[in-house]
């Protein structure tokens, strides 16, 4: 597992090269394109995204994928506010899930994931998946596990998470509200949250830690 921030160098492994918190209030913002690959998430709110395209209005959770060829890009939120996640890197074509979760307390016991011998007060499942998968913190603070390491997040905090590798996030101190984007699909590309008493044993890459 590693947590980096907006503006640190991620891992050489990861896909995902870079993460932008982008606030939007008032006149149109021009949206560059400074990567390989880009995408825009809605983290709050909703926002309008204007290309040479047309304009198209995403909420909260939704996203778009930020062609060059198709720029010059802006986004606004017309008369009121809205916060969007720029993601930048190198994925493949075949991607797994992208939006928003939030996870907050709960005295129900998690059932559906694989079991796990440390304590949990939510009811997030432990899994993991046929790709990397990257979670932003919007909102809220708790514990993140992701094999046998375990590291507290905060605001701002990008936790990046190695294919097959089992995470989860079993403690939250405040409500936690969290962008998930899972990038390029590999071995047997199977979608969602994997379990191993369901899908069998994990395709570990060991070196993505």
């Amino acid at each position: 597992m590693s947590v980096f921030r907006s503006g640190d160098q991620p891992p050489s492994w990861c896909e995902l090269t870079g993460f932008e918190f982008v606030e939007l209030s008032g006149e149109p913002l021009p949206l560059p394109i400074e990567a390989e690959k880009q995408r825009l998430l809605v983290a709050r709110g909703s926002c309008r995204l204007t290309s040479a395209k047309g304009a198209q209005v995403l909420c909260e959770g939704q996203f778009c994928d930020m062609d060059g060829a198709d720029g010059p890009f802006t986004a606004d939120a017309g008369d009121r506010t809205a916060r969007i996640l720029i993601f930048s890197g190198r994925w493949g074509t075949e991607l797994g899930g992208c939006g928003v979760f939030q996870v907050t307390p709960s005295n129900t016991v998690d059932t559906r994931g694989d079991p796990v011998s440390y304590p949990k007060s939510t009811d997030f499942d432990s899994h993991y998946h046929d790709c990397d998968e990257y979670w932003v913190i919007i909102d809220g603070a708790g514990t993140v596990i992701v094999g046998s390491r375990s590291f507290d997040v905060e605001v701002g905090d990008c936790v990046a998470i190695g294919m097959g590798h089992h995470h989860d996030l079993p403690q939250v101190s405040a409500d936690v509200k969290g962008a998930y984007f899972e990038t390029t699909l590999e071995g047997k590309k199977r979608f969602g949250h994997l379990w191993e008493h369901r899908h069998g044993p994990a395709d570990i890459q060991s070196e993505r830690m």
